[in-house]
């Protein structure tokens, strides 16, 4: 089996596990990717779920051997009997090339490429680590999780001669040099710690590991008082208190305190920190020295008994999760510091690094709250996929299937049994007669019509008063509600583009999880059977938010329905017209253009504004 097959066995098993790579071009930004492989099959499965996708489409380029050129067929790798050569000069209109293999090309330009060892890295992060991370968080509440790193020895001009000397062998080969050198001593960079050649081996050696039959291990048991380890984990030392809750250090080598003796180990020091500063927080090492054994560090993390108020912090590969936070102990020893010599070697630190970072993570608990209940905010109600991309609730399955269409025939008749609620979602910076018209005619087509103010305050005007502003324009229709958005209607959450539409005019952007958010949840709340919107014929994003709409929300059962804007003097009304015309102080054309109580409010504002540039003024 060749390299670039078996990363293929491994991408599938992610899409089996439900994140497809439409998915993963959503969640990394990558709106025209470019896909090539030498495997043909491998592009047609992922030209499948792409084509059951449909948010992002690409090129699929199969790769002719090692020459500069990628061999691309018009009907998109399936059945095609020709293809057309490609120079790799010819990738600047792809914002990422994809190239699925582990053959590197120096001639595809670095800051776009991603090759397949990377790729695969972070689809396998992703699915086995970090879901499973978001899970536990979602099913422990009231326990914080932290992420770390592993200090690493960073050459710069700063290395020093003893950390160019450590760098050049690692503590494993010192170990073995120590178990086969009889009756000789040798020389150790731990010597300056005053320990002997047998008891630097023994707090390098640490313990031996069993396996257990479900595949895990444990370290066995070892009463030598420089590692004391019992019941499977090493123990923390200045442990003589009543202590409420937990801190958890399950983290590789490092943390395990390879190197280090037993009370000299990151989690002793930090033990002591907590009883010197009066924290009741006991802790715990239970460390292993697996490293990016996603399967078991997870096996043993379900397995711990926390409770509400306990801190969990993790080592992954460096990993960094949206919305968890993240320790970099790693930053800490960026030469130059004024720490000493704390390496053992390329990648473990000694006692005295263990020290500097015990402090340092104190410090990092204690400026971030994490010594009350810390909040995350972190992605939540992962949808279910198919490996295609497909979300569960939409893949059917069953008997049912067999009557889909009588289903569906019966549903419509149920449907059109539901009164008419309408919604309309604004910004209003200010509120317009063009809002108004919109307003009105939406309001004359439902029994009941919701508006919902956009509340993210990254308007020209501030939230409460555009929200007033709707209610005292709208006041006279008795079947209008106005709503807060709140944070899941066109917000940074979801659908952030809106709020830099200035700088996205040239860009495609994807607010479809701001669409399907409010069809899959907001819409059933309220029964909210129809969407209407202005539009737009000027604003490129608005207008593909709308294309957006118009091709989610039916899916939802929810009609989309779009009015034409209102005009005067040629024009669509339009609030960024009204707050050109409030800069050039022109109340004259503005009173054409906003209602009564909206000019009132441009007025006193305006009045305002001379009145503190006076105060100004008599007070330099």
């Amino acid at each position: 089996m060749t390299p670039d097959q078996l990363k293929c066995i491994q991408l599938r098993d992610c899409f089996y596990a439900g994140y497809s790579m439409p998915q993963y071009c959503v969640d990394n930004g990558i709106k025209k990717p470019l896909i090539a492989s030498y495997d043909p099959e491998f592009l047609w499965e992922l030209y499948v779920q792409f084509r059951y996708d449909k948010r992002i489409m690409p090129k699929f380029y199969i790769l002719s051997g090692t020459s500069q050129t990628i061999m691309h067929s018009p009907a998109n790798v399936l059945g095609g009997a020709w293809f057309e050569k490609i120079n790799f000069e010819d990738t600047e209109q792809y914002d990422k090339l994809l190239i699925l293999t582990t053959n590197h090309f120096p001639q595809l330009p670095d800051k776009k490429t991603i090759y397949f060892d990377v790729l695969l890295s972070q689809f396998i992060q992703y699915i086995y680590a970090e879901r499973p991370l978001y899970n536990y968080i979602e099913s422990h509440k009231g326990v914080a999780v932290i992420l770390s790193n592993v200090p690493l020895l960073r050459n710069n001009e700063y290395t020093t001669e003893y950390e160019k000397a450590v760098a050049q062998k690692s503590i494993h080969k010192l170990r073995a040099e120590l178990k086969n050198r009889g009756d000789q001593t040798i020389e150790t960079r731990f010597d300056r710690f005053g320990y002997t050649n047998d008891e630097v081996f023994s707090i390098l050696n640490l313990s031996d590991a069993k396996t257990n039959p479900d595949g895990t291990t444990d370290l066995l048991d070892n009463d030598n008082p420089l590692v004391m380890i019992h019941d499977g984990k090493r123990k923390t030392a200045f442990q003589n208190g009543e202590y409420s809750n937990t801190v958890w250090c399950m983290e590789t080598c490092t943390y395990y305190g390879i190197g280090s003796p037993y009370d000299k180990t990151i989690e002793s020091y930090l033990q002591k920190i907590f009883n010197e500063n009066d924290h009741e927080y006991l802790v715990e090492n239970v460390s292993q020295f697996y490293a990016d054994r996603y399967q078991d560090i997870f096996y043993n993390l379900e397995r711990l008994p926390v409770k509400k108020g306990d801190i969990v912090i993790i080592c992954l590969q460096n990993l960094r999760s949206r919305g968890i936070p993240f320790f970099n102990s790693s930053a800490i020893f960026y030469r130059p510091h004024d720490y000493g010599e704390v390496f053992a070697d390329n990648y473990h630190i000694n006692e005295r690094g263990n020290k500097v970072v015990a402090e340092k993570l104190y410090e990092y608990l204690k400026e971030n709250n994490f010594f009350k209940d810390y909040k995350y905010d972190i992605p939540t109600n992962f949808p279910t996929v198919h490996q295609y991309g497909i979300v569960k609730s939409k893949s059917g399955g069953g008997t049912i299937n067999q009557y889909q269409t009588e289903l569906e025939q019966y549903k419509s008749q149920l449907r059109a049994l539901r009164p008419a609620v309408g919604s309309i979602v604004m910004n209003c910076n200010p509120f317009t007669l063009g809002h108004r018209y919109l307003v009105e005619y939406a309001a004359s087509r439902v029994e009941r019509l919701y508006i919902f103010v956009v509340e993210e305050d990254k308007s020209i005007f501030p939230f409460a008063d555009r929200i007033e502003l709707v209610k005292k324009g709208t006041a006279d229709l008795k079947n209008v509600t106005v709503l807060p958005s709140g944070k899941f209607i066109i917000s940074s959450l979801t659908f952030s583009g809106y709020f830099n539409k200035a700088e996205l005019q040239d860009s495609t952007v994807d607010p479809s999880m701001d669409v399907e958010l409010f069809g899959r949840e907001i819409a059933p709340q309220l029964g909210i059977t129809v969407r209407f919107a202005g539009e737009e014929p000027l604003d490129n994003v608005t207008r593909q938010y709308n294309e957006t709409m118009a091709r989610i929300l039916p899916q939802y059962g929810v009609k989309f329905e779009v009015i034409p804007r209102k005009e005067t003097n040629g024009g669509v009304i339009s609030a960024s017209r009204v707050r050109k015309l409030l800069e050039e102080n022109n109340f004259e054309e503005i009173e054409k253009l906003v209602p009564q109580t909206t000019l009132t409010y441009l007025h006193n504002l305006n009045l305002e504004k001379r009145k503190n540039s006076e105060t100004k003024c008599d007070n330099p």
